[in-house]
């Protein structure tokens, strides 16, 4: 494997030569498992696609929302209905003007069942949300009106896991109703997809940014498309990732933290590391033995020194966080840095209270180069069995380990979980009935109640509260063990210009190579 993906990295070298740097090459840990905003999804494709794909909202650098394809959006006195009024002279990637009937187009699509979009949910009142109608009085102006109040409708919208509930030309699909590929909005368009190898996006030269300061800013900042191609390379070994960076093949890379000692003061690369508001996660089945006995998942956490564990994993970068709320929100009070103490021998007591006789308990992991998943796995392993639980690894491909995850298959997951914009979508991301979604870790109602309440909550204190309730059942109840927060470490040449990372995803505008 190593010498078909070293083979492959030194025919980008070629290749990157005769493109006269006009391709910024980018390394992928994994091939796209789509081009479908919000369907069969996961970090690598919200992170392509949002090069491509715009939505009416977007995020700012501090998860705040703010107009994206819209040029203001008015919200009615009882929080129930919102105006979005489209900016003058936008463009499809076909060409094609962009209208108010190209939104009802596209969201229409979205909440037919077919699509399979991961967010419907979230707006036909299965969850919180219930969009009831959705008006395009004129080409220009898009009115949407909700059941009840909601604090975080437009946050909803902009989710980058929900591929930003993006406006797209109906082109997008055949006439069949095939979806073919993303016709969007954004500084780049779709070019290939070679599966396995490599995707490519191409500049956009009609886009034309939204209203800012000439700085990026999230996803709604400053926006030139500075090269004339992003080619994503699907390159999931994090030696071959360095290797191609050295050789010029690669201008962009993430890399493991057990990596980054040697880059810190190298005379032509530079090391991003760059924190975000995602998870490292042992993530549990609470369904299947012996995770479904609760004394069994607090002997666990009682087992796992965090500190420790996070200072291997990270290579020091890491600060341990057993919160669903990242370290730095504004919703990460006292009550969230409460966590299980290190407590080995309550461990052991607990296990043997249970009645756990060493079944085997194992945690599932990959091998993707930028992501701890098997160096925790590993550092975590050892600490169980120094109680006594029986912990084996079994190591699987990311495409794998994750549709074992979302089927509710396995006993524990070593996972990193991209960054959500508000507390309330990373509780939903986890809480919820397994018979509906196996994938869900926790579903005791008390916990989908607080997270219910959450979405209907307008007051920022006592949405505050929930959040604190919640974490507290969560510390009681030990669904996962919440390891830290993802801190990604970026490797590029000195030559690399502007700012490319955002969150966790490579955020390729205003990014050049000089």
């Amino acid at each position: 494997m190593k010498h078909l993906l070293l083979t492959g990295v030194a025919a980008l070298a070629l290749a990157s030569a005769a493109q006269a740097q006009s391709t910024l090459n980018v390394s992928l840990n994994a091939d796209l498992r789509t081009n479908d905003p919000g369907v069969n999804r996961d970090g690598n494709s919200d992170g392509l696609l949002m090069h491509m794909l715009e939505g009416l909202v977007g995020g700012r650098n501090d998860m705040s929302i703010a107009p994206m394809l819209a040029e203001s959006v008015e919200v009615s006195d009882d929080y129930r209905q919102f105006t979005f009024v489209l900016r003058d002279g936008l463009k499809f990637h076909n060409g094609a003007p962009v209208t108010s009937a190209e939104f009802l187009w596209s969201w229409n699509r979205y909440m037919d069942p077919a699509t399979q979009w991961s967010c419907r949910a979230d707006f036909d009142g299965s969850r919180v949300v219930n969009v009831t109608s959705v008006e395009t009085p004129d080409p220009k102006t898009v009115v949407m009106t909700i059941a009840e109040p909601s604090p975080v409708f437009l946050a909803l919208l902009a989710r980058p896991e929900c591929g930003q509930t993006a406006i797209m030309h109906p082109d997008s699909v055949d006439a069949s109703g095939k979806y073919q590929f993303p016709i969007g909005t954004g500084p780049f368009k779709w070019q290939e997809w070679r599966k396995g190898e490599y995707v490519q996006l191409e500049a956009f030269a009609d886009y034309v940014s939204p209203a800012n300061d000439g700085t990026s800013d999230g996803l709604v900042g400053n926006k030139d498309p500075k090269v004339d191609f992003l080619r994503y390379v699907v390159v999931p070994d994090g030696a071959t990732v360095v290797a191609g960076i050295r050789s010029g093949a690669i201008q962009f890379g993430s890399i493991s933290a057990e990596q980054i000692d040697e880059f810190r003061d190298n005379p032509t690369l530079q090391l991003l590391s760059v924190p975000t508001g995602g998870h490292n996660i042992l993530y549990f089945q609470t369904r299947n033995t012996p995770l479904d006995n609760v004394e069994i998942r607090r002997a666990i956490a009682e087992a796992i020194d965090l500190e420790q564990l996070v200072a291997a994993a990270s290579n020091g970068t890491g600060t341990p966080n057993m919160s669903l709320i990242p370290v730095g929100s504004s919703w990460y009070s006292e009550v969230q840095a409460q966590r299980p103490a290190y407590d080995p021998e309550s461990a052991k007591a607990r296990l043997a209270a249970a009645g756990y006789k060493g079944e085997p308990v194992t945690i599932k992991a990959n091998r993707r180069g930028n992501v701890p998943s098997y160096p925790a796995a590993i550092v975590a392993q050892a600490m169980l069995q120094a109680v006594g639980i029986n912990a084996q690894i079994e190591v699987l491909d990311f495409a794998i380990q994750t549709d074992q995850r979302r089927e509710g298959v396995g006993q524990v997951s070593s996972v990193s979980v991209t960054p959500r914009f508000d507390p309330s979508f990373t509780y939903t991301f986890f809480i919820g009935d397994k018979d509906e979604d196996p994938s869900r870790m926790w579903e005791d109602p008390r916990a989908i109640a607080l997270m219910d309440r959450s979405y209907a909550e307008t007051d920022p204190e006592k949405r505050q509260q929930i959040f604190d309730e919640l974490h507290l059942l969560m510390m009681e109840e030990v669904p996962s063990v919440f390891i830290y927060n993802m801190v990604y470490n970026w490797l590029a040449p000195k030559s690399l210009t502007g700012m490319p990372v955002w969150e966790s995803y490579p955020r390729l505008w205003n990014v050049a190579l000089d």
